[in-house]
C-alpha cells in the first residue's frame, strides 16, 4: 500500500488513493468518499512507485494513476471483470457477492473533493464542504414540514421554503413518526386513529421544527423525534440557512447571546422583552433559527395561575404559546436581525459559525455603531470578521 504518505493531503476525484496487491497483503478498508476499483493483471506493476512519484510532482496531492480503470465511478457492487476469456464486464445481481473483487489486486479511489484521513486501514475522504445534510444519531435538525401522512411527517432537512423545487434531488428528507412526538400536555399513552386525523393540529406543511436524530437507517434516511420538551414547533424568529460544513458539533447547541442591543435603544420595554437577549439554534443540517430569548417573568406568571402539580409540559407549552402570540417589538427585532446579519458575514467568507463567532461580529457591529442595513456591504463583512480569522 502507499496511503502512507496521504494523511490529511487534499484529493480530487478520481484520484488513486491506495492499492493492494493481494488479498494475503493485508489491503485496506473502504471508508466514506471513497470506491474500490478491480485492477487488470497487466497494470499492477509498479503502481505503487507511479503513484508516489506523482505524489511528490504535485506537491504533496495525492496523484492520479496513468493505468487504464474499467470506468469513473463504476459500481464495484454489480460489476466483475471477466479476465480469462477476454470477456467484457458483465452485470452480477446486486444480491451476489463480487468475489473478484475479493482476491486479486485493487485500488482505492477518491469519490470526492477533500482531504484524506487514515485510521489504520481504514481510508476516508472528508468533503471539504457538504452541500447535503448526512446525519448521526443525537444531532440537533432544524427543518420544516413538507408532508403529512402515514402516521408520520415529512421533514425538509434543507430548509427550504415550501415552494422551493426540489427536482435537482438536492432536497434531503427525514421522517418524523407520531410515536416520536409529545402530545399535547405531555400526555403519555399509546397513540390511536384520533390521533392521526389530528396530526395537523401539531404540525403542518410549512411549520419550521427542531428536532434530533434517533436513528440513521441502512439506506442514509433519518428517523427524528421531538420528544425532549426542548424541541418542537418554532415561531416568532428567523431562519438562517448556512452550508452544514460551516456549523460543528457541539456540547450544546442551544446558546443565548447577551446584551447585544445597541446604544440607540436603551429605553426598550424591559416588561415586555425581559434583558433583551437573543436564543440561537444551531441545527447541525445548516439550519439556524434566531429568536428572543423568553423572559423569566412569563414563567413565573403561569406557574403562579397554575397548580403547583401542573406537569413541566404543560408549562412549556403555555410558555410557547405565549412567545407565539406576543409581538416582538422594535428594538428586539433590530437585535435579532443584527445576530442574523451576523451569521451571513460569517457564511459569506466561510468561517465556522460558533456562538463566540457570532458574538464577536455582533458586538463590532454594535461597538463601531453600524447599522444592521450597512452590515452586509463588502467592506463591512471583511471588517466586521477580520477577529474571527486570525
Amino acid at each position: 500500500m502507499a496511503a502512507d504518505s496521504l494523511h490529511h493531503h487534499f484529493v480530487l476525484p478520481g484520484q488513486v488513493l491506495a492499492t493492494s496487491m493481494s488479498e494475503s497483503e493485508g489491503g485496506f478498508l473502504r471508508g466514506h468518499g471513497t470506491y474500490i476499483e478491480l485492477v487488470p493483471d497487466d497494470s499492477t506493476d509498479h503502481n505503487d512507485d507511479d503513484m508516489m512519484c506523482d505524489t511528490k510532482q504535485q506537491g504533496g496531492m495525492a496523484g492520479t494513476s496513468k493505468k487504464k480503470r474499467s470506468g469513473w465511478g463504476t459500481d464495484t457492487k454489480s460489476t466483475v471483470m471477466q479476465m480469462d476469456d477476454g470477456n467484457e464486464a458483465e452485470r452480477q445481481d446486486e444480491n451476489d457477492e463480487p468475489k473478484d473483487l475479493q482476491r486479486g489486486p485493487q485500488r482505492l479511489i477518491a469519490s470526492v473533493a477533500g482531504t484524506v484521513e487514515r485510521v489504520n486501514k481504514l481510508i476516508s475522504v472528508i468533503p471539504l464542504s457538504p452541500s447535503i445534510y448526512t446525519g448521526q444519531v443525537g444531532d440537533l435538525i432544524v427543518g420544516r414540514i413538507v408532508g403529512v401522512g402515514g402516521s408520520r411527517w415529512k421533514v425538509n432537512l434543507t430548509c427550504s421554503p415550501p415552494t422551493a423545487s426540489a427536482s435537482n434531488g438536492s432536497m434531503k428528507e427525514g421522517q418524523l413518526p407520531l410515536s416520536g412526538v409529545n402530545l399535547p400536555g405531555g400526555v403519555q399513552r399509546i397513540r390511536t386513529s384520533e390521533d392521526v386525523l389530528a396530526m395537523r393540529n401539531l404540525f403542518r406543511e410549512g411549520d419550521l421544527l427542531t428536532c434530533e436524530v434517533q436513528q440513521v437507517q441502512k439506506d442514509g434516511n433519518l428517523i427524528l423525534h421531538t420528544r425532549s420538551l426542548r424541541y418542537g414547533k418554532l415561531d416568532n424568529g428567523v431562519l438562517v440557512t448556512v452550508p452544514p460544513s460551516l456549523v460543528g458539533r457541539r456540547k450544546n447547541h442551544f446558546v443565548t447571546l447577551k446584551g447585544l442591543t445597541s446604544q440607540n435603544n436603551d429605553e426598550m420595554d424591559t416588561e415586555e422583552e425581559g434583558e433583551g437577549d437573543v436564543d440561537v439554534y444551531l441545527g447541525l443540517n445548516g439550519g439556524i433559527w434566531i429568536q428572543r430569548t423568553i423572559p423569566s417573568e412569563w414563567e413565573n406568571a403561569i406557574r403562579a395561575d397554575q397548580d403547583e402539580r401542573a406537569p413541566l409540559a404543560e408549562t412549556l407549552q403555555k410558555l410557547r404559546h405565549r412567545h407565539a402570540t406576543t409581538r416582538v417589538s422594535p428594538s428586539m427585532r433590530e437585535s435579532i436581525a443584527r445576530v442574523r446579519n451576523s451569521v451571513e458575514c460569517l457564511r459569506l467568507v466561510h468561517c465556522q459559525i460558533t456562538p463566540d463567532s457570532i458574538e464577536i461580529v455582533a458586538r463590532a457591529s454594535v461597538d463601531q455603531g453600524i447599522r444592521v442595513a450597512d452590515m452586509l456591504l463588502p467592506e463591512m463583512v471583511i471588517k466586521l470578521t477580520e477577529g474571527t480569522r486570525r
